[in-house]
């Protein structure tokens, strides 16, 4: 690369947790090839080894996986969830065990190539000897990949191992601790395992193995171990990007240097910003520092900030070693200390972004303030017309409350007063037959009721003239209204969901005249104690109902104009002559509901 770090797309996916798991489930099944080279998919094999790599699969949480840890090499093992759940396979961790199962092909929901295994039945998987009590002791040379390499072909590190040390940092997926000669280790730790403070002392137990960063654990549980002997103090390498770059590059000794660095935040070609990473530049060369463990605590942006930054320096190489036999250097990582690890210099503000993010800033404020005005000064207008419109509604309210008025003192001067001298001269005829002719008293009490019933209708009729009721804005208001001088002592529970814009004038008076009957009648012929009143709209239809308490009827009997009832004849009049449809349901002691619905030519 001459020097220079080109970084692509990619390079973020390096530093994910996700991404590092699939990484180790890509190794295992490589290397379960190497096992399983002799069979081809489908076939029946049995391999012992120790559990190590236990999670649950990210696309198919239903399938847990793990790695049988083999002297011939690992072996990639998937089991249902509901075979061996997650805890339990969690438990057997370290211990020795016989598969035996399939070898089947991967497929894309894994996000691996190669072969894995797939155990038969819930014999499929036995334990051979339980995970050890205590784990040996970490003694050898942590610097000496050769001969990490010759004793871990022997089996040597088949099972856990235990290192002690001193917790320096630590990110989303690791913990990095170091151990008494002064190297530095990276523990990747167990899923749900429980961490201990950075600083303090702790002892580590996991599988140990040798990469390009050097020595590593995974799945790794860590416990406070407060009476160990701390290791010195950390060196800490004062360099530049391009110094820790080759060192990294070239310098296989150089394996997790604590290094410190100044340079300024920037982001690389093809990286877009997160709050896990953030880039710092310095001549021609990139560090991406992992702020995974610092959160948003730092609000540093995207550019401009100079920055100090010390912790942990990790080499990056891509992960192509089955293509080459030599990883592809990429760059570095530095997982910065807890402390002190990000040190703000100064804040590089009135850069050119910046400027033109205010620049649009200010005319987006410029343009909202202008919109506010605009709408302002409609809402100025569309309210005036609003109150000239109400002012214009009320007198037109007041002319109508005149003018019924008007109407209902006309017809009580002259249609009432004759309607009350022609029951006075039907009572005065019936007085003078005194029962002589039978026929002739029964007209007179049929014209008698009726003439009643009229009186009644030119009463109500009085009553709507002179009442507010019709002028309501609320339907629910306008039918208490409208109700409360007729119910006696019964309750009435009013719903009326039903706007009253809705309605045409003609359709308010004949719902809240019809209401009123039905009331009457409930309370006068049902004795109802109990009234319930709803209504609404739907479909564009208009329904409401009146229900009581009361001792019911048979509607198939009820009596009708011959016996001089007419309030119930009289609303299925109206009911037909809306064009609507009513519904009576009762029964002797069943109290009576009445529902009416008038069609969608009726509504506005």
């Amino acid at each position: 690369m001459g020097g220079r770090l080109r970084l692509g797309g990619n390079y973020e996916k390096l530093f994910d947790v996700k991404t590092a798991l699939s990484i180790t489930a890509l190794s295992a099944a490589i290397l379960a090839s190497c096992v399983c080279r002799g069979a081809d998919d489908g076939d029946f094999a049995t391999v012992t080894g120790v559990v190590s790599s236990v999670m649950q699969g990210e696309t198919a949480p239903q399938h847990n996986w793990f790695t049988l840890r083999a002297p011939s090499g690992d072996v990639l093992v998937s089991v249902a969830n509901d075979k061996l759940p997650i805890d339990k396979l969690l438990a057997i961790t370290d211990a020795e065990v016989e598969v035996r199962g399939l070898v089947k092909p991967n497929d894309r929901r894994h996000g691996f190539s190669g072969r894995y295994l797939s155990p038969e039945g819930r014999e499929g998987i036995r334990t051979v000897k339980p995970a050890p009590d205590v784990a040996p002791e970490f003694t050898d040379d942590p610097h000496d990949a050769k001969s990490f390499a010759r004793r871990e072909a022997e089996g040597a590190y088949l099972h856990r191992v235990r290192l002690e040390g001193m917790l320096v940092t630590e990110t989303d997926l690791a913990v990095f601790m170091e151990i008494a000669d002064g190297s530095i280790v990276k523990l990747v730790m167990q899923t749900y395992a429980k961490r201990p403070k950075c600083g303090t002392m702790a002892t580590a137990t996991g599988f140990v193995s040798f990469g390009c960063g050097g020595l590593q654990m995974h799945d790794v549980v860590l416990t406070p171990a407060p009476g160990a002997k701390a290791p010195p103090p950390p060196e800490v390498w004062n360099t530049t990007i391009n110094g820790a770059h080759r060192r990294a590059r070239n310098d296989d000794g150089f394996r997790r240097r604590i290094v410190s660095f100044t340079g300024y935040t920037s982001l690389p070609p093809g990286i877009t910003h997160t709050d896990k990473f953030i880039w710092v530049k310095s001549d021609d060369n990139f560090a991406a520092i992992n702020m995974s463990r610092f959160g948003k605590s730092l609000p540093l942006g995207r550019s401009g900030a100079t920055l100090r930054i010390t912790g942990v320096c990790e080499p990056v190489f891509a992960q192509d070693s089955e293509k080459s036999p030599s990883p592809k250097f990429r760059g570095i990582t530095i997982v910065p200390l807890q402390d002190d690890g990000v040190v703000i210099l100064s804040r590089q503000i009135w850069t050119f972004k910046v400027m033109l993010a205010i620049t649009i800033h200010l005319l987006i404020i410029i343009a909202f303030i202008s919109i506010a005005l605009v709408i302002q000064r409609i809402r100025y207008n569309r309210r005036g017309r609003q109150l000239i419109e109400e002012r214009v509604a009320r007198a037109q309210a007041q002319t109508k409350t005149e003018e019924r008025t008007r109407l209902a003192a006309e017809l009580h001067d002259a249609v009432s007063q004759a309607l009350t001298g022609v029951a006075l001269q039907i009572d005065s005829a019936n007085i003078v037959n005194c029962g002589e002719n039978a026929a002739l008293s029964k007209y007179l009490v049929t014209a008698r009721q009726m003439l009643a019933s009229c009186r009644r209708e030119l009463r109500d009729c009085l009553w709507d003239l002179r009442s507010q009721a019709f002028d309501e804005k609320d339907m629910t208001k306008a039918v208490k209204r409208t109700i409360f001088s007729h119910t006696g002592g019964a309750k009435a529970l009013v719903r009326f969901n039903v706007e009253r814009s809705r309605l045409s004038e003609s359709k308010a008076h004949a719902i809240l005249s019809t209401t009123r009957e039905l009331v009457v009648n409930a309370v006068r012929h049902g004795k109802a104690t109990q009234i319930w009143i709803a209504g609404e709209c739907s479909d564009g239809h208009v329904s409401f109902s009146v229900r009581d308490n009361g001792c019911g009827f048979d509607p198939d009997a009820a009596p009708g104009v011959r016996e001089g009832h007419f309030g119930l004849q009289g609303i299925r009049e109206r009911v037909r002559a809306a064009k609507g449809t009513i519904k009576v349901e009762s029964g002797a002691g069943k109290g009576a509901k009445i529902t009416i619905t008038l069609p969608e030519a009726d509504v506005q």
